[in-house]
């Protein structure tokens, strides 16, 4: 299991010990970024690991290797000789680990850690992408039988994702070591260290106000409150949600997450943000997942992938859900069920008789929701840019269609008893914007908006000022989640729980 260690990256020595307080139950080990601290502040950092109470890592990062230390070679060699020469033999108050880089040679300070029990970090940072020599650079860095080696790469793509993992699951587990996927991409290697056999996970106090010092690290209490990152091992389930670069801001890793922790299993559910379906599909077989939800942009293209689909998938066209089974994945749809529970709890009704809608896009979700309408006997009309994809949705129920024109305005004042937004535009991490500017809302409108981060998107803001009802899709996501839930694992979703 991996260490959870916390990045520090205050101003001042002071401030970061106070942030280290409320952080100090859930994390092992602290990293001291001596780069972040002002400069006066700089040759003052002897005393840290004495006052932290814990293992401290320094760390004096250079800005060539993403660090923020711009004062020279030689002043930064002066900080850390200063931190390490007059060690004391009482090893608790000395620091537990300096991370240098891969081409830092300089033997008075290796000497002087080794003296006084401070283990070497070997750290190479590869920030333009997967490195092609990467044997080399592993072999070069793991040399010594005193250093740590850590390896930092900046992951570019799911592919890359894939390659990192599978370079360090072919490599011996037990050996000391540290790999980080940096960016969203390598996320999955920050939560699932014993893919990679790395020693520990690096984390961030954003909660607290300091900065990450690497792209894609997250707060410390996410790591340990959402992932149970400390305790995860390699008997653990995986399991996770498949999406564009939006999906690492989705909320299904907290509802899944602390559903597995309520009923005491021993899974993990974890985002991937994917460029590549594909080579998602060849990391998931890796990983043997055992499971994954779907969003946008894949809930059409999966189908590919599927060796069964349940009735919903062949019904609607789009697929959520992925459950692996002997023979191959299952395809399953659970947002038609959260849609018509969460609309019907939105309308409080239990029948739609006689309303007219309107459904904005006609992607995955798109097609869940036109599945619903149609079975509730709803009028309804599809608008869509991609004027194709809307004619082929609209004409597989009946239902009337415009491309965003002129008759998409005459459409939607005829079917505004309710209007069901399903596009990405103006979701966190997508596209900004209001996907409905072109229609002057009324106030008499019902606007379902099946984005729920933000909560209050640009279009529910401009719906609340006219008196529209409005909802967002969380009872929508929970619904849906309830039920991949159930897929997942053969239980019922625990409720109430604080997600």
């Amino acid at each position: 299991m991996a260490k959870l260690c916390i990045s520090l990256t205050g101003n001042t020595i002071a401030r970061n010990l106070e942030v280290l307080e409320r952080y100090r139950n859930l994390v092992d080990m602290a990293e001291l970024r001596v780069d972040y601290l002002d400069p006066e502040e700089q040759f003052y950092v002897r005393l840290f690991p004495e006052k932290a109470g814990m293992p401290v890592m320094l760390t004096v990062r250079r800005f060539a290797d993403g660090g923020k230390f711009l004062q020279g070679e030689a002043v930064r060699l002066v900080i850390i000789a200063k931190a390490l020469a007059f060690a004391d033999q009482d090893r608790r108050k000395n620091f537990a680990y300096v991370d240098i880089e891969h081409d830092l040679q300089v033997p008075s300070i290796q000497e002087a850690a080794r003296t006084f029990g401070t283990r070497i970090i070997r750290s190479y940072h590869c920030n333009k992408g997967f490195p092609e020599n990467i044997d080399s650079i592993w072999r070069d860095i793991s040399s010594s039988p005193y250093e740590i080696p850590k390896l930092s790469v900046m992951v570019n793509g799911i592919a890359e994702t894939d390659k990192l993992i599978r370079f360090f699951s072919a490599r011996p587990k037990g050996e000391d070591r540290i790999v980080v996927g940096m960016g969203d991409y390598g996320f999955c290697t920050r939560v699932l260290t014993q893919l990679t056999g790395s020693m520990l996970s690096y984390s961030s106090a954003v909660n607290a106000g300091l900065s990450p010092t690497g792209a894609g690290q997250i707060d410390a209490e996410a790591l340990s409150d959402i992932y149970r990152v400390k305790e995860i091992d390699s008997a653990w389930k995986l399991y996770g949600i498949l999406g564009g670069p939006a999906v690492i801001n989705s909320l299904s890793p907290s509802i899944h997450n602390a559903a597995f922790a309520a009923n005491g299993m021993r899974s993990v559910y974890v985002p991937f943000p994917a460029d590549d379906m594909d080579a998602f599909m060849r990391l998931a077989d890796l990983l043997n997942l055992q499971g994954f939800s779907v969003t946008v942009p894949f809930k059409e293209r999966i189908l590919t992938q599927l060796e069964t689909m349940s009735s919903e998938v062949k019904k609607i066209g789009a697929c959520n859900t992925l459950v692996r089974t002997p023979t191959g994945w299952a395809g399953h749809n659970t947002d038609a069920y959260g849609f018509r529970k969460a609309l019907l709890e939105f309308l409080g009704v239990t029948k739609l008789d006689g309303m007219r809608a309107s459904i904005i896009g006609a992607g995955g979700a798109a097609k869940a929701v036109a599945c619903v309408l149609h079975e509730f006997g709803v009028n309804a009309c599809v608008i869509n840019r991609n004027m194709n994809k809307a004619k082929h949705l609209a004409e597989t129920y009946g239902f009337q269609w415009s491309g965003v024109t002129e008759r998409a305005v005459h459409l939607v004042e005829k079917h505004n008893d309710l209007i069901i937004q399903t596009t990405p535009i103006g979701m966190t991490g997508g596209t900004p914007g209001d996907p409905l500017e072109w229609y002057e809302l009324h106030g008499t409108e019902a606007i379902f908006e099946t984005i729920y981060n933000p909560t209050r998107t640009p279009l529910l803001v401009r719906a609340e000022a006219a008196g529209c009802r409005t909802t967002n899709g969380m009872g929508m996501l929970r619904g849906q989640a309830s039920a991949q839930f159930s897929l997942f694992t053969g239980l019922e979703h625990p409720d109430n729980l604080d997600t």
